[in-house]
């Protein structure tokens, strides 16, 4: 008799059938896996934006108004090298209350820098002038290739001064991957400016005629509707619609070098017959193949400086960087009259699923769903708006507008 040895192992298929399983398994788990990091970064945003929102109610405490979002140093003669020309946002002067000492010591005093961009009889010797010294011990009769920069620093779009192109961890969100040239600083939490468009890209104070003046006071009496008015103070009192029902602060995504509509803006659309006119204005240059995209075939203008995204600079009171309005709903497009230095259709977005955080008054931190109640208006309030596009008039933008005014006196019942 024959004997047969039994032998272990597996056959051909039983392996195929093993690798299947795995397979199977690892495409359930993936997704599953991916939710959970979306949802640990979902938090720490929320965080972050937390603590933001404390800083500025610290802030409030200090000094008994929110920090000024169009602020800094201004002289007629209009110096970028030596003036903020009141543009800094309001994160520049929360930064103490953040942890971020080191950097507001750095802003609020004389800093010793890289010359400014433009200064060509640096620049140009800037290298040689360098070789065996430090660029902050000079000898031997070499002029310091170093800039002392005033008090409250430069423009904040002047990358030569160190200080604004510092990353904040705080003001960053972990959904959003943006990092690195052509932006500075990058943030991902803007300022509520309300429900209207027209002259909040200038604000109270102005440069007209050569000298700067409080020339927008009327204009901010009408459409400055939000908690934060560009170039002008104001306090919780102010907020007579209740700080737990007005928007403080939002969230925003920033530009990734891309057409998408949430974070480059169509420009060049006009005011009067355009966007004030039509909120919806930008709606046919939008990729219908790709809507999340402008679509760069038709008669769209977009910026042509790539240093022009959203939430590109931190320390920029630009309605681009560091603003938003409630008057369409979050993640749709961004919509403006002129070019990408004025302001539009500027809503809040972000890299999470189906909406964006908001800030309360209160310092409560919320998700806005996409979904969000917004009327059926296509004008907004201007300075000469009549019925109900007159100044002092109850947001036509629904509950989404309504949220980001703080003393229109609008009624709704709706739990957030």
């Amino acid at each position: 008799m024959k004997r047969y040895r039994h032998r272990n192992g597996f056959t051909l298929l039983e392996l195929l059938v093993v690798v299947g399983i795995i397979g199977v398994l690892v495409g359930l788990l993936l997704p599953a896996v991916q939710a959970a990091r979306e949802a640990a970064r979902r938090m720490s945003c929320s965080n972050n934006f937390r603590q933001i929102a404390l800083g500025v109610a610290q802030y409030h405490a200090a000094f008994g108004h929110l920090p000024p979002h169009g602020t800094g140093t201004f002289s007629n003669a209009n110096d970028p090298t030596n003036t903020n020309q009141f543009r800094l946002s309001f994160l520049v002067s929360i930064t103490p209350y953040i942890s971020q000492g080191p950097i507001w010591s750095a802003i609020s005093e004389e800093y010793v820098g890289p010359p400014p961009e433009g200064d060509k009889n640096i620049e140009e010797n800037y290298d040689e002038m360098m070789m065996g010294f430090d660029a902050y011990e000079f000898s031997g009769g070499y002029e310091d290739p170093s800039h002392r920069y005033p008090a409250m620093g430069p423009v904040p779009s002047m990358s030569s001064y160190e200080p604004w192109a510092n990353e904040i961890s705080v003001y960053r969100c972990p959904s959003d991957p943006g990092i690195g040239l052509p932006s500075l600083g990058r943030t991902n939490f803007a300022a509520c400016l309300g429900d209207a468009i027209e002259g909040l890209d200038d604000g109270l104070w102005r440069y007209e005629a050569g000298q700067w003046s409080p020339s927008g006071e009327a204009q901010m009496r009408a459409t400055g509707r939000g908690m934060f008015v560009p170039r002008m103070v104001t306090t919780f009192d102010d907020v007579t619609d209740g700080l737990s029902t007005t928007i403080m602060l939002g969230e925003v995504a920033t530009h990734l070098g891309d057409n998408d509509i949430r974070t480059v803006p169509s420009i060049q659309n006009g005011w009067v017959g355009g966007v004030l006119d039509d909120v919806e204005t930008c709606r046919s240059h939008i990729d219908e193949m790709r809507p999340q995209f402008w679509n760069s075939g038709s008669s769209i203008q977009l910026p042509t400086n790539s240093a022009q995204g959203r939430g590109y600079r931190w320390a920029d009171s630009n309605p681009l960087m560091t603003g938003f309005n409630t008057i369409l709903t979050p993640n749709r497009e961004l919509c403006f009259g002129g070019d990408e230095t004025t302001t539009g259709t500027l809503t809040m977005s972000s890299r999470h699923q189906g909406g964006g955080h908001i800030a309360m008054g209160d310092g409560s931190i919320k998700f806005i769903t996409d979904s969000i109640e917004c009327g059926d208006s296509k004008g907004t309030v201007t300075l000469s708006g009549e019925a109900e596009l007159a100044p002092g008039s109850p947001s036509v933008f629904g509950l989404w507008g309504a949220l980001g005014t703080r003393n229109q006196a609008e009624l709704f019942g709706v739990e957030l």
